[in-house]
Parts: structure tokens; C-alpha cells; sequence
């Protein structure tokens, strides 16, 4: 679906955003099996993997990295992660976190970011706890933030469960941390988007962590 005006949230089982305005950008790729989802989606809304710019991975989750390698192939996108995570994406250190062995064909990232550095549009938020280097990205132009595995919103806005997360305290300390900014419009990887008065609900939920 459009959430917002040039902001597609595609249904996989960990949500993937593609934004559309001057440049094409996709954030996250879901599992290795919706893969074939989101390169629908692109092609029923007339966009081809070659035209993306960036592909951002906000974690090396398999639920968010997983259908990387199938989407990049064929496209010339640049492949975007927080410095920390890069290594694990690319599979060239082994992931210590739950939930446990990855098996998601390495992929280089092109771009490492670092906390506060914008690309293509998107400053860098680093979240970090859910795993070690966790990032959010928050579109300024928009009011609009994708907040990754930051928070949960499948029973209501909360943290991830902890079983998923490889440090609980920073986790909720990055909750804390993203409640700072402002933005109108959330996106996160599990639960339903939220459409004005973002940031304020997440400053409710940390005032409560």
C-alpha cells in the first residue's frame, strides 16, 4: 500500500519500504521466501530493481536480510547498513545474537553508515540492542521515520521481545534515544504503521521502559 505520498509499505513478514519521489530507495528485504513479494510489488508499480539507488538493511536479522541477495542481483544499487552490522550482512563475521546461525548468502555493503550521517535522503538513526548494530532512518522531508526492530507494534507499541534482542538494557535505550526526534509517521518491521503523532507515542512508551 501508498502510506504516504511516494511511501509504499509492502506486507512481508518483516515490512519493507520503498520510498519513490527523485530516487528510488528500499529499506529492508524481508525473508529469502518474500523475496519474490517485493520484486512483484516493484514491478506492478512499474519499478525495476536496476532503477533502485539504495538498498538499506536496518539489521542482519534473516527476516530483514534474507531476500538481499535476490533483489541486488541485476541491480547496480548501492547497499547501505550501520558500520557495525556490516561485516554480518556480508557474512565476513559470524553473528553472535539470537536468533542464532544465519545463513543468508553474504552480501558486501557498499555504504557503511555511521550515527547521524545522511544518504540518499535518510539520516542514520544507530538503535543498536536488538542486535549489535541496529540502525533506524528518519526522513526528514516527510516527518517520517523506518524504525527497523527499534519498536514493536504488533500488540501494541512496545519493545521487541527480548528472546529476539542480544542486549535487552540497550535495546530499551534505544528506544529512549529514537523518542528524541520528532517525526509524524512511523514504519517499523513487525505491527501496524502509524500515521501522525509518531514520535510522541514512542516518547510515552519510553517514559514507561
Amino acid at each position: 500500500m501508498e502510506f504516504l505520498k511516494g511511501v509504499h509499505v509492502i506486507e512481508t513478514y518483516a515490512t519493507t519500504t520503498l520510498l519513490v519521489d527523485d530516487r528510488l530507495v528500499l529499506v529492508d528485504t524481508s525473508a529469502d521466501a518474500d523475496a519474490g513479494k517485493v520484486l512483484d510489488y516493484l514491478s506492478r508499480i512499474q519499478v525495476k530493481p536496476k532503477d533502485l539507488s539504495t538498498i538499506f538493511i536496518t539489521h542482519t536479522h534473516p527476516d530483514h536480510v534474507g531476500g538481499l541477495a535476490a533483489i541486488k542481483h541485476g541491480s547496480p544499487a548501492k547497499v547501505a547498513s550501520s558500520r557495525v552490522e556490516a561485516e554480518f550482512i556480508a557474512r565476513k563475521r559470524v553473528y553472535d545474537g539470537p536468533p542464532g546461525i544465519q545463513r543468508h548468502p553474504g552480501t558486501i555493503v557498499d555504504v557503511p553508515l555511521d550515527d547521524g550521517q545522511v544518504h540518499d535522503g535518510l539520516r542514520m538513526i544507530f538503535t543498536p540492542g536488538h542486535t549489535r548494530g541496529s540502525m533506524s532512518l528518519l526522513d526528514e522531508t516527510r516527518s517520517f521515520c523506518i524504525a527497523g526492530d527499534a519498536v514493536n507494534n504488533e500488540s501494541g507499541l512496545r519493545p521487541m521481545p527480548d528472546q529476539y534482542n542480544v542486549d535487552p538494557t540497550q535495546h530499551r535505550e534505544s528506544i529512549k534515544k529514537l523518542a528524541k526526534f520528532h517525526f509524524e509517521n512511523v514504519v517499523m518491521g513487525h505491527g501496524t504503521p502509524i500515521k501522525g503523532g509518531a514520535s510522541a507515542k514512542i516518547a510515552e512508551l519510553a517514559k514507561r521502559l
